[in-house]
């Protein structure tokens, strides 16, 4: 570059002796040369350079700084699509079953939770049954016992599951019952004039027969299931056993004949005395066999067979007092979820 300098001054010159304008031309041409041997060969580069700068940076000031450390605008959707934890540590975090077995349970009885393997105690809910009696012994009703009839229902459920043996329930129900049989006893009597109004007493009035005692009671056992604690529903149609205990308390009403001894004065009327109804409590166990048949979605209908010996004490008062012992055999049953 420069020795292209002087050749550039002499052809200045001697275009400026043959006119202006070419002078102009070539002094300019000089001059740019010289301000290249100045400037460097790496002049244009640079321009370019500077000319892409100032391109780019009235964008870049439109733009958020980001500073290190501060989240940036985008921070939020980058990490929703991010995953909650690691593959390998999902995968190799242990299970744990958080179902607590029954009380009294054991691991060998513990059910292996496949469907339909549960607790005994899910046998569950009302109950309706119907059958035949008889009195047992000698008591209110001394002899002449024929089979009665009883009714009764109630609702059977599971006692505190988790507190008590996963075998126990308690059962709260009522019913009627029909016990026949025949004692006889000679009562007294009251004789009125229905002139004066004077009430007399007479011994020995009445002859009374006692026929059947007519008992309307409500009752709460205690139960317990027989068996293994878990049910096994792959072996259905099987039976399951349960007794019961308890308590009862109602009132009765007897049925009786009675008949007259003696002949009443002129005027007169003679009127029994005794009571026919009264107010008792006794006692209850019973037996009874479940067949576990489940055939519904809704619920389940388990046929039930139930045997109960209960005793009642009864007093009618002016009549007799004593105990009635009676036998039930039932069948019904039982609704379930």
């Amino acid at each position: 570059m420069p020795r292209l300098i002087p050749i550039l001054r002499r052809l200045a010159a001697r275009l400026s002796r043959r006119g202006a304008p070419w002078a102009l031309a070539a002094w300019s041409l000089v001059w740019f040369a010289a301000a290249g041997s100045v400037r460097g060969e790496g002049t244009l580069l640079e321009y370019l350079q500077g000319a892409e700068s100032r391109s780019v940076s009235p964008a870049s000031a439109n733009m958020e700084t980001i500073v290190e450390g501060e989240p940036t605008p985008l921070a939020d959707e980058i990490a929703l699509e991010q995953p909650l934890s690691a593959a390998s540590s999902v995968a190799g975090s242990p299970y744990y079953d958080d179902h607590e077995p029954p009380f009294g349970v054991g691991p060998e009885d513990q059910p292996s939770y496949l469907p339909g393997n549960m607790p005994i105690n899910w046998i569950s809910g009302p109950y309706l049954r119907y059958g035949v009696d008889f009195t047992i012994g000698e008591g209110i009703l001394e002899g002449g016992q024929k089979l009665g009839w009883g009714v009764n229902g109630g609702f059977r459920q599971a006692l505190a599951p988790g507190l008590a043996p996963g075998n126990m329930f308690f059962d709260l129900g009522g019913g009627y019952l029909s016990a026949v049989g025949q004692t006889t006893r000679v009562v007294d009597g009251v004789e009125t004039n229905t002139i004066t109004n004077t009430k007399t007493p007479v011994a020995d009035a009445f002859t009374v027969n006692l026929l059947e005692v007519k008992r309307s009671s409500v009752n709460l056992a205690l139960g317990w299931y027989w068996g293994d604690v878990v049910d096994r529903r792959g072996q259905d149609p099987r039976l399951r056993f349960a007794t019961r205990f308890g308590g009862r308390m109602g009132s009765v009403r007897g049925r009786f004949i009675k008949h007259l001894d003696v002949v009443p004065s002129a005027n007169s009327n003679i009127q029994s005395t005794f009571l026919n109804t009264d107010t008792f409590g006794g006692l209850l166990l019973g037996t009874e066999a479940i067949l576990l048949s489940r055939r519904y979605d809704t619920c389940n209908i388990l046929l039930t067979a139930d045997v109960e010996f209960a005793n009642d004490w009864i007093e009618f008062g002016g009549f007799d007092s004593g105990s009635l012992g009676t036998a039930s055999l039932m069948t019904g049953f039982m609704l379930t979820r």
